[in-house]
């Protein structure tokens, strides 16, 4: 797969590569020219751009060679000294156009870490009538368009940043080398992971060594006395552990079971290949690590910086994940995959769409469950510089309202790995920014920041779902009411356990995505945190389709609320079993009678037709007279003789379930105290039921416990 050298170098920068900044370089200045050449390409190959940059640069200092400036340059991007590599380009071009357009475009990208809008602008326009627009698999005509846009927005973005305030993390956490990939584990301890040298290691030069420095993870730890109040307290910072094997860019699932991370490793060719592993907590410790099937880690590829949702329809986990594999949009793509419960598998993944990938690289995903948004980094959406943190809200391959989050938490340099603290006020993020601890060139490390939005607006909204009952779902229940005993047609009562579902709505195209779920408590009430300047709709699950739903938007809100909805009344139908009476059938055997079909016309093809969207299981039962296999065999084929008697008056089979139960299930004793026969408990038990188990959209999740 073709991809810039920025791409791989940075990328294995950020995870697995073993360079770091030092005092001294290899020597180099007694070789020919032809061998320092030789040895420049020599570790680009294994992405080695600070011992490439030094044999480049001893090799420039002998010859003037424009192929071996433009690679120099590309090693300085790679190595994010950006005025070097600005100034190579420059050269480049000047000295050859039209070998070598690309030096105009990156040129022009560099102006930008300096804040110089106007000039990177009239560049980019420049390059844009070259008329360059593919060049190694990625469309830089797309690319130039969201550039120029960016000029035009940075400006803005600058001018009026976001009212938050950026701390850097102490010399607990921050050290020379990088730091990245933070977690918080609780809202006072931070997870995070780090290369610890002080110094530059040479991959070829040193390739023999073995005490080459791991990436490991730590954890921080916020000061006792201090109750997160931004005052940077976080110190103690411990290793967790310490593979033979370079590990970082971790993920909990949900409910902190398991662990995903990344580990690359060395293949035959000295290169680094990166793949996502999974570690299972037993008790208080975690299992061996395995690596995950072939439909996600592609062979030949890269696969890292995982993080965990949940489908709101089927409540599977998510992996969403960073890889090059075949049939992204370009660079690094954000890719997606489900497992499956019920196969124990994870699907084969998917591209998360033209809406978060670009012809550029998206990286360091972080998906936020509250309120189903994806925090990301991209070069190729409009931003400040070189990588800008953004968000979208969504899920799968449908995301919405995709934004830059804007100064100053974005900046002209790579702003990435970006995770809110669980108070959604404050949060973490890394940066190579201007004031990150280095002992190179002043961009070339990232380290963490905190963050916190102050003046902070509150959003909610909150409501009330209520229940009516059907009249003539009870006429049909009848008297013997016990079902709906509190419930006239009349009555309004609390509607418990109902799923509400709240869509966030693209203003422009009107699309939604589902912004955040839960069920109403036991006061049929509920509450969703929203944001400001946005669409909403809210839709109340009922048994009748098509649903209730409410719409608002929070464009005029400027201070901390909650909004409150009107009362949604759903019609209620009871979901707990009842007796369908004088259903019959000729001893030993299922077939139904004339007139039981008759009752089945008056009452359950009743309810099915007035609520068409309900899913229900008919169920029938025996005395404990016979042999228990019989029996069970016996009920099935008579609760199927139902289910198909309503199939053939035009009821959904998807709608019905038979289930027999034989003697398992008796709702009065077959038997008096004194051993003697019970035959009117005997006939209670040889009865059929009829249950509403869900509704066509939830049926999938049902799961039946015997």
């Amino acid at each position: 797969m073709k991809k810039p050298i920025i791409v791989t170098i940075f990328f294995l920068c950020t995870i697995c590569c073993t360079i770091q900044a030092q005092e001294t370089s290899p020597q180099s200045s007694n070789l020919s020219a032809g061998k320092l050449k030789r040895l420049g390409y020599h570790a680009m190959k294994y992405h080695d751009a600070y011992s490439a940059i030094d044999f480049f640069e001893a090799y420039s200092a002998k010859r003037k060679n424009i192929k071996v400036l433009y690679s120099l340059a590309e090693c300085y991007r790679a190595a994010r000294d950006y005025k070097s590599a600005r100034e190579a380009y420059s050269e480049v071009y000047e000295a050859k156009p039209k070998a070598y357009p690309l030096a105009l475009y990156y040129q022009a990208a560099l102006l930008k870490t300096e804040k110089r809008y106007e000039e990177a602008r009239i560049l980019f326009q420049k390059f844009k009538k070259s008329g360059a627009t593919i060049i190694n698999g990625i469309d830089y005509k797309k690319l130039t368009n969201l550039q120029i846009q960016a000029c035009d927005s940075a400006l803005q973005w600058i001018a009026q940043p976001k009212n938050a305030d950026i701390v850097h993390a102490n010399n607990d956490i921050n050290k020379a080398s990088i730091e990245f990939s933070p977690l918080y584990l609780t809202d006072s301890t931070l997870l995070f992971a780090a290369l610890r040298s002080d110094t530059i290691v040479y991959t070829v030069v040193d390739r023999d060594m073995h005490e080459i420095p791991q990436r490991k993870f730590y954890t921080a730890t916020l000061a006792a006395d201090n109750t997160w109040n931004f005052s940077n307290e976080w110190n103690d910072a411990r290793h967790l552990t310490a593979p033979n094997e370079q590990i970082g860019n971790g993920a909990f699932s949900l409910d902190k079971r398991r662990f995903y991370f990344t580990r690359c490793v060395k293949n035959n060719s000295f290169d680094y290949e990166c793949a996502l592993y999974v570690s299972e907590k037993m008790g208080q410790t975690w299992g061996k690590p395995d690596k995950l099937p072939h439909s996600i880690n592609a062979k030949g590829v890269h696969t890292t910086q995982p993080t965990i949702g949940i489908n709101s329809k089927t409540n599977n986990e998510v992996l969403y994940f960073v890889s090059n594999r075949h049939g992204g949009k370009g660079g690094m793509d954000i890719w997606f995959s489900e497992y499956q419960k019920n196969k124990g598998e994870w699907t084969t993944p998917k591209n998360c769409g033209n809406a978060i990938n670009t012809p550029g690289d998206e990286l360091t995903p972080f998906f936020d469950i509250t309120n189903r948004t994806l925090y990301f980094s991209s070069n190729g959406l409009a931003g400040l510089g070189e990588l800008d943190i953004f968000k979208a809200t969504g899920e799968l391959g449908k995301w919405i309202a995709v934004e830059n989050v804007g100064a100053p938490v974005n900046s002209p340099f790579d702003d990435l790995y970006y995770v809110p603290h669980p108070n959604h006020t404050d949060g973490v993020f890394t940066s190579n920014r201007t004031g990150s601890i280095t002992t190179m060139h002043e961009n070339c490390c990232d380290d963490l920041y905190f963050f916190r939005y102050n003046n902070h607006i509150t959003l909610a909204t909150e409501g009330l779902v209520l229940q009516k009952i059907n009249p003539q779902v009870k006429h049909i229940l009848g008297l013997e009411a016990e079902i709906a005993t509190e419930l006239s047609t009349d009555t309004l009562t609390p509607a418990e356990n109902i799923p509400v579902t709240l869509y966030m709505i693209d203003e422009q195209t009107k699309e939604k995505v589902v912004a955040a779920q839960q069920h109403t408590d036991k006061n049929g009430y509920y509450l969703f945190n929203v944001e400001k300047n946005t669409y909403y709709e809210i839709e109340v699950e009922g048994q009748r389709k098509p649903n209730p739903t409410l719409t608002f938007n929070t464009k005029n809100s400027e201070q901390s609320d909650t909004l409150q909805q009107p009362d949604v009344v759903i019609e209620y139908i009871p979901q707990i079993p009842f007796i369908i009476k004088n259903i019959y059938y000729d001893f030993d055997k299922s077939d139904l009678r004339n007139a039981s079909k008759t009752v089945l016309d008056t009452t359950v093809l009743v309810i099915l037709n007035e609520n068409p969207h309900i899913v229900v299981e008919i169920s029938s039962h025996t005395d404990s007279k016979g042999d228990y296999d019989y029996n069970i065999k016996l009920s099935q084929r008579r609760a199927e003789s139902v289910v198909n008697y309503l199939i053939k008056s035009g009821i959904d089979k998807n709608r019905l379930v038979a289930r027999g139960y034989g003697e398992t299930r008796p709702i009065a004793p077959n038997e008096n105290e004194d051993g003697s026969d019970n035959p009117e408990g005997r006939q209670k038990n040889r009865r059929t039921e009829f249950k509403i188990i869900g509704t066509i959209d939830s049926y999938e999740k049902i799961i039946y416990e015997e």
